[in-house]
């Protein structure tokens, strides 16, 4: 049975994983095609993951909602087995130890053409996310997952919409915003103000994720850490965020200069010394990176 996350948040730092979407795009699968296609690639990258030491695994829950399958492969009537499958591949890689997050991502991160909902500008495109949504929170839950990860918003007032979701079940929710170096959402939001009102409206954790290294996501961290008392998560990508990052594409990335593992392990310790709670990676960290992360826990120093 999964630890209860909380509890082992309440006990030590938590070590998550790496970036399972480039992992995949690296070892020759399309995201989220593989989950349909090759379930057990899926899960031996969850496993690498958990072997390295990684003590959580985030199900490559991204892009599964129905409109993003149905714009992506026509698997609108997949949209139940895609989801179960890939919280069943992640809870098989530990042996059903590790605590399992679904991820819930933006109607817009990435979104295929037709698949976008969330408009700001459209009052009424509020409820078609949030039923969006629901969809994907009920069949993640059925299929066992442990708590709901919304994951990589650039916008406060979308997650807002999706956490007001996440809250109407029993699970805790870790929200995890897209704010890197540039410090605001694109709706114009600090990251102390994210932090702030996503603890009052019941997220238990909150957090960064991806869109810069450590060095230019671990003061973002910070900036909440300061701000409220549950746990703060940080996740950042294994490379600096460059314009040329964008030019050469995410897939090519993996030959562009990037965060070593003693870099990681570097950055897990400094996290641990500032009181965040939960670490990890997203793009470009593997299972060498959260090894030499888990290292450098273990050692206390």
């Amino acid at each position: 049975m999964a630890k209860d996350l909380m509890q082992m948040l309440a006990a030590d730092i938590v070590l998550g994983d790496g970036g399972m979407f480039l992992e995949a795009n690296w070892r020759g699968y399309d995201v989220p095609e593989i989950i349909g296609t090759n379930p057990q690639a899926l899960q031996q990258i969850h496993r690498d993951f958990h072997n390295a030491g990684s003590q959580v695994l985030q199900a490559l829950t991204w892009f599964t909602s129905s409109a993003e399958l149905e714009a992506r492969y026509g698997w609108q009537d997949r949209v139940e087995e895609i989801n179960r499958t890939a919280i069943e591949a992640a809870k098989a890689a530990s042996g059903g130890s590790a605590p399992v997050g679904g991820c819930l991502v933006s109607t817009k991160t990435g979104s295929r053409a037709g698949a976008e909902i969330f408009d700001p500008a459209n009052p009424a495109s509020r409820a078609r996310a949030q039923a969006e949504w629901e969809e994907q929170i009920a069949i993640l839950i059925q299929s066992g997952a442990d708590f709901l990860i919304p994951e990589t918003f650039f916008r406060l007032d979308e997650v807002r919409v999706c956490l007001e979701s996440c809250k109407k079940t029993n699970l805790p929710t870790m929200v995890l915003m897209g704010i890197g170096s540039e410090k605001t959402t694109e709706d114009g939001a600090t990251a102390a103000e994210c932090a702030r009102v996503l603890a009052a409206e019941g997220a238990d954790i909150v957090g960064t994720v991806c869109i810069g290294d450590p060095e230019q996501m671990l003061p973002t961290a910070l900036d909440m850490r300061a701000e409220v008392d549950i746990p703060i998560a940080c996740q950042p990508k294994g490379f600096p965020q460059r314009p040329d990052t964008e030019e050469v594409g995410y897939a090519a990335s993996r030959f562009m200069e990037s965060v070593p593992p003693g870099g990681m392990a570097d950055f897990a310790r400094k996290a641990r010394a500032e009181g965040l709670n939960y670490i990890g990676g997203c793009c470009a960290t593997g299972p060498a990176h959260i090894r030499a992360m888990a290292q450098a826990l273990a050692s206390k120093g």
